[in-house]
């Protein structure tokens, strides 16, 4: 099985970061022109998230590119962080930690769409429609894994 380098991983992950930046750049500019010019998004409120959900998107690229850029360029550091994540014992504290956090969130999201039924069935079925989604995708990514690493 051929891999990737520690460091091609992290430039992947740099590009990767400044693609999300550009991207939410542009989807905040649409953002911006569709609500001046074509009256769509006219909802405050609507257009408050939009625009935030954007932001944060641009910010969260941004600085995934900018910290993982330092980090290619300090050799030292580069090293220290391919040992901290190439550690088996770390991985291990992520996959534990991960999966914990995966199904505590099918939990919450379950008690909320039991809560949601009483004030909106709407939001009822779209919280069971993602428990099953996520569900899914667990389970594919869980079969995909098994095959290529078991």
């Amino acid at each position: 099985m051929k891999t990737l380098t520690y460091t091609a991983r992290k430039r992947f992950t740099m590009y990767f970061g400044l693609i999300e930046s550009l991207v939410a750049l542009c989807i905040l500019i649409a953002g911006i022109i569709c609500r001046n010019t074509a009256n769509i998004l006219q909802n405050s409120d609507t257009f408050s998230a939009f625009i935030g959900i954007s932001a944060g998107m641009f910010g969260a690229g941004l600085a995934t590119f900018l910290r993982t850029r330092s980090l290619l360029h300090d050799e030292k550091r580069l090293k220290a962080s391919e040992v901290c994540e190439m550690d088996e014992r770390n991985q291990y504290i992520a996959g534990q930690s991960a999966r914990l956090a995966f199904w505590t969130t099918m939990v919450l999201t379950y008690i909320t769409a039991f809560f949601a039924l009483f004030f909106s069935t709407a939001l009822y079925f779209f919280l069971c429609f993602q428990i099953l989604v996520m569900l899914v995708i667990y389970l594919v990514f869980a079969r995909i894994i098994g095959r290529k690493f078991c």
